[in-house]
């Protein structure tokens, strides 16, 4: 019945500045959190370090972690993915051992009631970007600024462009400096060796 498909425009993802927590943002958020809800404290830093989307983090079952590396089976790309763990975000899964997987007693909507209420304790109730996905962003920006190259983050992250890693690229300064350092020291051993020619050629004559 249908003569012919329907064409889809995709739309760009806004190029804007990403948010992501400071270090002493996510000490104060983090802290409130505990206080308030053990269970979602643990999500936070697991999300925090893994990178993980917070669907792909409540699907997750026993089977799919262990002390080291956590498996997301079930992604927005449709690809899974295994990550290593750090030692906290470990931690946050084995402190706690109930049936079904390390979150599944988590309910999303209560979780996110939870995160409002920490961002109104925090004094961040009116920064619209403080949502749940912004500890997947801090992932990110962490791993780019700590000199990690953005292939090794799209494959960390699950992203299926390297241009949505590209987002966080502008936060690889380090690696601009080296740039600097590469292109000194190469003037520099030019100028040795054509010296040293030179010199060479003076005693020749």
């Amino acid at each position: 019945m249908i003569r012919k498909l329907p064409s889809y425009v995709r739309l760009q993802e806004k190029n804007g500045r990403i948010r992501f927590f400071s270090i002493d943002e996510e000490r104060d958020f983090f802290h409130a959190m505990l206080r308030r809800n053990e269970d979602h404290y643990r999500l936070c830093v697991f999300l925090i370090d893994s990178g993980a989307r917070i669907g792909e983090a409540l699907a997750l079952k026993w089977s799919d972690v262990d002390s080291r590396r956590a498996t997301f089976w079930i992604t927005k790309s449709g690809r899974s993915r295994t990550v290593p763990l750090t030692a906290r975000a470990s931690s946050a899964i084995f402190s706690v051992r109930r049936p079904g997987g390390p979150f599944a007693d988590i309910s999303y909507p209560r979780f996110l009631y939870d995160w409002n209420a920490v961002k109104k304790e925090t004094g961040l109730e009116n920064d619209k970007q403080i949502v749940p996905h912004i500890l997947r962003h801090t992932c990110a920006s962490r791993l780019v600024q700590a000199g990690i190259d953005l292939r090794r983050v799209q494959a960390f992250l699950g992203h299926q462009t390297i241009q949505m890693t590209l987002r966080y690229a502008h936060l690889a300064t380090n690696d601009l400096d080296q740039c600097v350092a590469a292109l000194e020291t190469f003037r520099q051993e030019k100028s040795e060796q054509e010296a040293a020619i030179q010199s060479l050629l003076n005693a020749a004559e």
